[in-house]
């Protein structure tokens, strides 16, 4: 397998619009790697200039060393599984698998026996023989996925592929893709919108905003030290609560009233207006008013079965979330008292969104 290169990586629409800018990555030999962002941020674009689906206006790919910019998809020895399948609807599983393989002139023994072992990897042995249109949805992304893995590509290039499954699948897809990437050893750029997915299979994440680049990290890293605010609200669910504030010696001055950080806790030096973020687990509810903890009313209880989410407005404040526990006597309209743990805590700069 092998490491894939993207320097100062730009494009540009005919229409002027900016896709993607200055975008540099690198991909190492092997890992899992997880771009990440709401719809339009780029990262499918991305995706589809290191195919070779997309042109490049400005910079460089290089896939195992080699510069790639000018080569045609066939050429870069990548596989791709899409969102939709792509499968040819008049060709058998078996066909479908092969078709990449036979454009090649490989062996017909070798075809045979690596559609054999993939079709035994992804449970596909029994389906060979059936057209597309008599497999689930979960059936022919599993052929999608057994296409690419015949090839024996350098670098597997998945975009969204699981956002058409139900809730039950995905689970069962991201547990199949797990495994073969730890079996193959493979380099994987993989797309998603949902955060979990990023989370669950990544070796490292990179978060995307307007065609740019906000943070990469592993994802522990990234859920504990967001470097920014984007990437605190768009990782983790329920997202990072924000609360606007002003620092002052000791205190962070709330519209719901004073927040009490340790003694310790990185204040600014001077005081400033700031935002406060907080992840739902680090919040308590106390039912009676103590120094440091911010009154709230009660607006709506998330039941999830071993856990609950309590949706609260503070006065003044955004409303926010605060993980309980799922027996918790909580009801809409209820006045509690948000207590943060201040370990699981950081400020952003509310003009730049940095964190402070």
């Amino acid at each position: 397998m092998s490491a894939v290169t993207l320097q100062h990586l730009r494009k540009v629409y005919p229409n002027g619009a900016v896709a993607v800018e200055d975008f540099d990555l690198a991909v190492r030999d092997g890992e899992f790697l997880v771009l990440v962002g709401p719809s339009g941020c780029g990262k499918s674009t991305t995706l589809r200039m290191v195919a070779g689906l997309e042109t490049i206006t400005a910079g460089t790919v290089a896939i195992d060393g080699r510069i790639v910019n000018d080569l045609p998809p066939k050429d870069r020895d990548i596989a791709m599984v899409f969102q939709n399948y792509a499968l040819y609807p008049h060709m058998t599983v078996r066909e479908n698998m092969a078709f990449g393989l036979r454009l090649r002139h490989t062996p017909k023994a070798e075809i045979a026996t690596r559609i054999a072992a993939a079709a035994e990897t992804l449970g596909l042995t029994a389906l060979l023989d059936r057209l597309p249109k008599q497999l689930s949805g979960g059936q022919r992304q599993r052929v999608a996925l057994g296409r690419a893995i015949v090839r024996q590509p350098k670098v597997f290039l998945f975009d969204e592929p699981l956002s058409n499954l139900d809730a039950k699948m995905r689970v069962e897809m991201r547990q199949e893709i797990h495994r073969i990437h730890l079996r193959l050893g493979a380099t994987i750029l993989y797309v998603t919108h949902d955060q979990t997915e990023a989370m669950t299979l990544g070796d490292r994440i990179v978060v995307m905003e307007a065609g740019r680049i906000r943070q990469i990290d592993d994802p522990i890293t990234l859920y504990n030290h967001p470097r920014n605010r984007f990437s605190a609200g768009f990782i983790g669910t329920p997202p990072m609560n924000i609360l606007p504030a002003r620092a002052e010696v000791g205190r962070l001055r709330t519209p719901a009233g004073d927040l009490l950080p340790p003694p310790g806790w990185p204040l600014p030096d001077a005081p400033r207006d700031v935002l406060f973020g907080i992840r739902p687990e680090a919040l308590t509810l106390q039912d009676a008013p103590a120094p440091g903890a911010l009154p709230a009313t009660v607006d709506l209880v998330e039941r999830m079965g071993a856990e609950a989410y309590a949706h609260l407005t503070p006065a003044g404040c955004p409303p926010v979330i605060a993980r309980i526990p799922a027996e918790a006597p909580l009801r809409h309209g209820d006045r509690r008292f948000l207590l943060p743990d201040y370990t699981h805590a950081c400020l952003f700069d509310p003009l730049s969104g940095d964190r402070l």
